[in-house]
């Protein structure tokens, strides 16, 4: 039986929050490790401070290298996340990272609840970062739940492209790309992309267009 991270049996919650806390420390130590022992360059043609208040957004295959780089969140960040059991290490990993917010939320109904909440929150003056192709696929497909968060919060949507010189690429949907310590991390931040309700289709184009030839 799957679980989500709030349905866990209590009886198995104890060693759940231990485990998963430990985990996510691990990953944390992890991505700590690659960020002091690499070079880590940021350029643009977009603003390079990382620090901006924007709707970030990478392919999923980038995710462990975005750790990486911002590590810690040098302005208040608010995350969406998928909310099964095995995702609570991530959720540990933002939250070590600095994030103000997690909130559950992946496709249907709950994840429209989620995107409005996301929106809110950047409203008010938290950043995001989310990857348009998760979190199952196809890898490098946009879905619309970026759009709509820019929509409804009004604030543009800065993709981003991450390359590191030494990675370990396993063979998942996204091929997921783990950096190595002693690595040249690039991070390419692109112009940032306005949306409105009138454009989507066109900035959504943009978006996908922008992340797939600077990989």
């Amino acid at each position: 039986m799957s679980y989500r991270v709030d349905s866990v049996p209590w009886p198995l919650r104890p060693a759940y929050l231990a485990v998963t806390w430990l985990c996510g420390t691990f990953f944390y130590l992890y991505c700590w490790i690659c960020r002091v022992t690499s070079h880590v360059s940021i350029e643009g043609p977009g603003n390079p401070d990382l620090s901006q208040h924007a709707i970030f957004c990478l392919w999923h295959e980038s995710w462990w290298s975005y750790f990486v780089v911002f590590l810690p969140y040098r302005s208040p960040h608010a995350m969406m996340s998928h909310p099964a059991a095995y995702m609570r290490p991530a959720h540990v990993m933002f939250r070590l990272m600095g994030a103000s917010q997690v909130v559950l939320g992946s496709s249907g109904e709950e994840g429209r609840r989620a995107a409005n909440q996301v929106a809110h929150l950047v409203v008010e003056g938290c950043s995001t970062t989310i990857s348009p192709d998760g979190p199952y696929g196809p890898a490098r497909v946009l879905k619309k739940g970026v759009l709509h968060i820019a929509v409804q919060s009004g604030v543009p949507i800065v993709p981003l492209t991450i390359r590191s010189s030494r990675f370990i690429r396993l063979r998942t949907w996204d091929d997921k790309k783990f950096p190595i310590p002693f690595s040249r991390i690039t991070v390419t931040v692109q112009e940032p992309i306005v949306v409105e309700s009138w454009n989507l289709d066109e900035a959504g184009a943009r978006i996908v267009r922008t992340l797939s030839a600077s990989r």
